[in-house]
């Protein structure tokens, strides 16, 4: 059994069952035999049940949201919001999807004749995180049943509720029984689910240490991976940039679901002219904890992760980081941690290496854009970057920073239809766009003599 806790006060708030090990190969065989008979459902059907779980899910029951938040820690509005996306990502999904299925013809000027056909990458194991439970399975989830795919889904120990709602939502909706099996299990049966060679492509979101071993299971019978992992995104200021636009659109992104998103802004690059400026609104804007008056972060997802996070900031501080606002570990209930700002942050502080997931906000000044860029750039992780300032300098900055997406003036999350990928230990494949669905097929190459 594992308990699921309620963080905003650390008590139990449910028990879930474990899959242990000696289960994986019946679940493993159940999504094998259900793919022949998903796969020969025509495209337009698959779409019209996504369209149907697209539009529960908009539709949901009214305390779906406080469900959702009470496990994750998030604010109502943002659970709420999350759930939002998910059901346009599902709706999105069903409207590339027959697209994204089509195939072509090749004219060869040979004499022969040849077709391209599209099929299902075969049964697939995703792994879903645990902080945007919702978002993160609507975008494997979807693209994988509009291919053709059955899912075996691993679903967050921590924050399982609002992942046995979407799949119950798509029972209604009109999925057949296998096409999609949910399961809670521990780091072995995690392990034994990976290994299995009936899924032949495993779509994992989270650390980047758990990824590697995600891939390294994955080589034994050369099962396809799309790995999204944790990123460590900077987000530089030019000396013209408008900090009336760039400092709530950075805060807003920073500290929503308290700093937990692998694609938040986790090192404030500031050019030196409007860093004390900067840091100044920043500080001043940041969010208070939701169990103060006025206050809209919740607390950390676990009490392990808000000690990791509070090492972080001890670590900078011991160093000779100096704290503009938070650092302190609160007295009370629950696993809250207040927004943090710190400057003088030295660089072998362990904040600007690590991904911090958590509200952390160092800032650093930097004197010319050479400087922004290679700091930037120094390090593992390339998911995600922001650069503010006049729209020309700016967008000539961003294309030399090595991440996957880079916004320029905003600071908005990933959408349905654009293709996002990893570089370096941010991992690789793509998620999102018609890149994202064409992840879950395979190319079959049909040729005759004309």
């Amino acid at each position: 059994m594992s308990a699921v806790h309620d963080p905003r006060t650390g008590d139990v708030v449910g028990h879930l069952t474990l899959l242990t090990s000696d289960g994986v190969p019946e679940i493993a065989n159940r999504a094998s035999v259900a793919l022949p008979g998903w796969s020969a459902v025509a495209v337009t059907t698959r779409c019209t049940i996504l369209r149907e779980l697209a539009r529960l899910i908009a539709q949901r029951p009214a305390d779906l949201g406080a469900r959702f938040a009470l496990e994750t820690g998030k604010t109502v509005a943002q659970a709420e919001a999350e759930l939002d996306r998910a059901a346009e990502t599902f709706a999105w999904t069903a409207e590339a999807a027959v697209r994204a299925t089509a195939g072509r013809t090749i004219a060869a000027g040979d004499g022969l004749h040849r077709q391209v056909l599209v099929d299902p990458v075969g049964p697939v194991l995703a792994i879903v995180a645990s902080n945007f439970p919702a978002v993160v399975l609507a975008r494997k989830l979807g693209p994988a049943l509009a291919m053709g795919c059955t899912v075996v889904v691993k679903a967050p120990e921590t924050t399982p509720s609002v992942v046995r709602e979407i799949a119950d939502l798509a029972t209604k909706a009109g999925l057949p029984t296998d096409v999609l099996q949910v399961v809670h299990t521990d780091p072995v049966g995690s392990a034994a689910l990976v290994a299995r060679a009936e899924f032949r492509l495993i779509t994992f979101t989270g650390s980047h240490r758990t990824g590697q071993l995600v891939a390294a299971g994955a080589v034994g019978h050369l099962a396809e991976c799309v790995l999204e992992l944790g990123g460590h995104a900077p987000a530089i200021l030019l000396d013209d940039a408008d900090l009336a636009t760039a400092v709530p659109a950075l805060v807003a992104s920073k500290f929503s679901s308290a700093g937990q998103s692998c694609a938040a802004p986790s090192r404030f690059l500031v050019h030196e002219r409007i860093h004390a400026e900067f840091v100044d609104r920043f500080s001043a804007a940041v969010p208070g904890l939701d169990h103060e008056p006025g206050g809209t972060m919740g607390p950390l997802h676990t009490e392990a992760r808000r000690d990791e996070v509070h090492a972080l900031v001890l670590d900078a501080v011991d160093r000779g980081a100096t704290v503009i606002t938070g650092g302190r570990r609160p007295c009370g209930p629950g696993w809250y941690y207040p927004a943090t700002v710190l400057t003088d942050v030295p660089a072998q502080a362990r904040v600007l290496h690590e991904e911090p997931f958590g509200p952390i906000a160092p800032v650093l000044r930097f004197t010319d854009e050479d400087q922004a860029v290679a700091t930037a750039n120094a390090t593992p992780f390339g998911l995600g970057a922001f650069v503010f300032g006049g729209q020309a300098r700016a967008t000539a900055l961003a294309e030399r920073l090595d991440a996957g997406r880079v916004s320029i003036n905003c600071a908005t999350g990933a959408d349905p239809m654009s293709p996002l990928s990893g570089r370096g230990l941010s991992g690789y494949g793509y998620e999102g766009g018609l890149e994202g669905l064409a992840a879950f097929g395979r190319l079959k190459v049909l040729q005759r003599p004309v």
